[in-house]
């Protein structure tokens, strides 16, 4: 099934209008997480990019090492890139689902699992931001650049 396939069967099955695909890709937010997703045919996968905010200002070396140690033990990240956006001051994650046989049960299922994940990188994000700090995600930083991962700063997890 292919994203402007999915896209409807999926905002039909939660009851959401005015979800479109426009240009390969879908915006949304899922849980508070800005979220897109985008069909990239060449690979025959399908790209969903969270944005996880921005790195904490203090501890930045432990939380480093944490990005470091998830890189080298995976941690459960299933092949997730885990990144800072150039340009930007939030990290994202994303993660690309092979389109091949792919059902909306199978796309409910994978993207619960990637909005877990995010959610488990937000919550270490805060564990390494002081009392003090507040996590604000800029609007400039929407939309969310798929494309062109060579030079993007993307850790691979």
């Amino acid at each position: 099934m292919e994203l402007n396939e999915l896209i409807p069967a999926f905002a039909a099955k939660l009851g959401i209008e005015g979800l479109e695909v426009k240009d390969g890709s879908c915006s949304m937010e899922i849980d508070g997480i800005p979220m897109e997703f985008a069909d990239i045919p060449e690979v025959k996968a399908l790209v969903l990019t969270a944005i996880i905010g921005p790195p904490p200002l203090d501890k930045t070396e432990a939380f480093l090492e944490l990005l470091l140690e998830a890189n080298a033990e995976s941690l459960g990240m299933q092949a997730m890139a885990l990144g800072k956006l150039p340009d930007s001051s939030n990290l994202i994650l994303q993660w690309r689902i092979p389109t091949q046989n792919l059902e909306l049960e199978t796309f409910c299922t994978e993207l619960e699992a990637f909005i877990n994940k995010v959610e488990q990188w937000r919550q270490a994000l805060e564990v390494f931001r002081p009392a003090t700090e507040e996590a604000v995600i800029q609007e400039e930083d929407a939309p969310i650049p798929l494309m062109g991962l060579g030079n993007s700063g993307f850790i691979s997890v």
